[in-house]
């Protein structure tokens, strides 16, 4: 490849392959934590997956494929803490290290994801909204271990 054509950050980190390693190992950290866990208990995570490998080609300059909720009105029921994003980040930054992803990439797809935290972090659960008359307010407190 030429100088003056550049890659997209998906096309760097080998496309769609490499994100899918990367969240079936971050989601299978996400299900299994005692705190975080309990936003997912009634989304199949297989789905999630999927669906976050189709959101992030699509900010990385892969293929536009999300036809999903963006993260602030997906997110907007949930009671997420700078605690709880914190966290989940810390995870995502483990998932690309097994995931083998060279580290200057791997700050390049963080950086994306803490890119939403403004969007979806709220003071408190009174910062929440239902997105359908449906919807409970997800608010769950830490557990002592987690």
């Amino acid at each position: 490849m030429s100088d003056s054509v550049k890659q997209s950050l998906y096309e760097q980190l080998g496309g769609r392959p490499t994100l899918d390693r990367v969240h079936k190992i971050f989601y299978d950290k996400l299900y299994a934590h005692a705190w975080i866990g309990q936003f997912f208990k009634t989304i199949n995570q297989a789905t999630i997956e999927v669906q976050q490998s189709d959101f992030m080609a699509q900010a990385m300059g892969g293929p536009q494929m999300y036809c999903g909720a963006f993260p602030i009105p997906a997110h907007k029921h949930m009671n997420i803490t700078n605690e709880l994003f914190d966290l989940r980040h810390g995870m995502l930054k483990d998932s690309l290290q097994e995931a083998g992803v060279p580290q200057e990439l791997a700050e390049k797809w963080l950086k994306i994801d803490v890119s939403f935290r403004t969007g979806i972090v709220k003071k408190s659960v009174d910062d929440c909204q239902k997105r359908f008359m449906t919807d409970d307010i997800l608010d769950y407190s830490k557990p002592w271990n987690s």
